[in-house]
């Protein structure tokens, strides 16, 4: 069994963002990873990362999903999220951009093992699926699990596929998991074989900010 190492920061956020391109450079020359799919709203921290794969010619392929385009209703957003300058940098490093896919909050499959059931959850009662991400490992970790679920969505990454999620806390990257590829609405549903499955922790921070929730 390969022995990895885990960085438990001791804060969340930007901070931590060369760690974290430290790390999963070093995770993906084990040569089993498909993709790597980075948060990266302004694709600053996508630039970062795949300019440290060139430099060191490692060669996964690289999604940064930013913002969607419901965000345009948030006056502390300009859109386009990824400017022009970024945007050519991102195409040059061979860099894929997903900014044309919606969150991932919606009803959810879920399949009550105890009253052997499976239900429909609405809308608003699968926010706890997302809160409860944030209590394991903060909300870089559950960013990390929502963009490879974007990514899934746009057809970038295949479902089964063995991938990164990268993200921060704010900006730049303080989390990395590896995670089989699922649909969101999949990923707690009847067959055991699509549901959700983090086969690693890579890196996170061992405090919780909670932003935007209150």
């Amino acid at each position: 069994m390969t022995k990895r190492e885990v960085y438990f920061f001791e804060t969340p956020g930007a901070v931590n963002t060369s760690k974290v391109i430290q790390c999963v450079s070093k995770r993906v020359k084990d040569d089993d990873i498909e993709s790597l799919v980075v948060a990266s709203v302004s694709g600053r921290t996508a630039i970062k990362l795949a300019e440290n794969f060139l430099k060191q010619n490692i060669k996964t392929r690289i999604i940064c999903v930013s913002g969607p385009p419901s965000w345009e209703k948030y006056p502390e957003y300009e859109m386009p999220l990824i400017k022009a300058k970024e945007r050519k940098r991102l195409k040059d490093l061979g860099v894929s951009v997903i900014d044309f896919i919606e969150e991932p909050f919606g009803t959810i499959l879920f399949r009550n093992w105890w009253e052997k059931k499976t239900l429909q959850i609405s809308r608003l009662e699968s926010d706890l699926f997302w809160m409860t991400l944030i209590c394991v490992g903060g909300h870089g970790f559950r960013t990390a699990v929502e963009v490879v679920f974007m990514a899934a969505e746009a057809g970038e990454v295949r479902c089964g596929d063995k991938v990164i999620g990268v993200a921060g806390t704010g900006e730049g990257a303080d989390s990395a998991i590896v995670m089989r590829v699922t649909k969101f609405r999949e990923s707690v549903e009847p067959l055991s074989e699509k549901r959700l499955k983090i086969e690693e922790i890579l890196c996170m921070p061992k405090r919780t900010t909670w932003v935007g929730y209150g």
